[in-house]
């Protein structure tokens, strides 16, 4: 399938079929494809801890539950934990990571040379600095980088995934026995979708000149018709929700898995809402 197709097809499903185990050869796909990701310097900052529902405990169940998320919850059969380690920005682990790059070709036309010039210009800044700077925003940005990649490879093994709530760190923490130094971005959940992948339509979102600049903000980059008639042929832009069917689709699921409709299951209080 056509990347812009892939894209464009790609649902944040909140409804899985409770009953079909997700293969754990294609979790090891979707982490590969996040190992793979751009990141920063080389520092590779993502970790995740991958939790089989049928393997956990209740408190385990209790302390990744969103307030937003009983879909999911009661019907995923696998969630991903996704968490930035800020150890990954340690000052002579980044540089020797710098140094790797130059090895293996990456940057710079000469590796002694490159070497020589990290070790001068670089080791003293990032010895100075690398605690601020592994929560600077572009730490996490690599984060969602290796996030999106493990969505795409989700969604291209017939998966569903959607982004929920980031769980607090002091709830989870001992549990994972995750390091001190993590800091919790997102919980995944990962399954094979019980909903259709149009999933009552693509989701709606800002106009492109509500989001997007060019020059300077406030000067809106123009939407040229033509190119948005070309992705809509290639598959990007669909059809917006909610498609007709929806409604119905919607109390079918619920009725063939026996859920109770509520908008949020009492639990952890936690950060931000699920994706879209």
């Amino acid at each position: 399938m056509e990347v812009m197709q892939v894209l464009g097809n790609r649902r944040s499903i909140r409804y899985y079929l409770p009953h079909r185990p997700v293969e754990r050869e294609k979790i090891q796909k979707m982490l590969e494809a996040g190992r793979r990701a751009s990141c920063v310097g080389n520092v590779t900052v993502a970790r995740a801890v991958v939790i089989w529902k049928d393997q956990a405990s209740d408190e385990m169940m209790k302390a990744i539950t969103p307030p937003i998320g009983y879909q999911q919850m009661q019907t995923a059969p696998c969630f991903i934990l996704w968490y930035h380690d800020k150890m990954s920005y340690e000052g002579d682990k980044w540089i020797n990571n710098m140094k790797e790059l130059a090895t293996q070709r990456r940057i710079g036309e000469d590796v002694e040379k490159t070497h020589a010039i990290i070790e001068k210009s670089l080791r003293p800044a990032f010895g100075a600095a690398w605690e601020q700077m592994a929560v600077a925003p572009l730490a996490f940005m690599d984060v969602g980088q290796v996030v999106a990649q493990a969505t795409m490879a989700a969604w291209d093994e017939g998966l569903g995934t959607c982004l929920m709530s980031s769980p607090r760190i002091e709830q989870i923490g001992p549990l994972l026995n995750l390091p001190d130094t993590a800091i919790p971005v997102c919980l995944m959940s990962v399954g094979y979708p019980a909903e259709s992948w149009e999933a009552g339509g693509q989701t709606s979102r800002p106009p492109l000149e509500d989001l997007f600049f060019e020059m300077e903000h406030g000067k809106p980059f123009k939407s040229d018709p033509a190119v948005v008639e070309e992705l809509k042929k290639d598959g990007l832009i669909q059809t917006p929700a909610p498609l007709p069917w929806r409604d119905a689709e919607l109390k079918y699921i619920a009725h063939a898995l026996n859920l109770e409709f509520q908008l949020a299951v009492p639990g952890p209080a936690q950060e931000n809402g699920d994706g879209s």
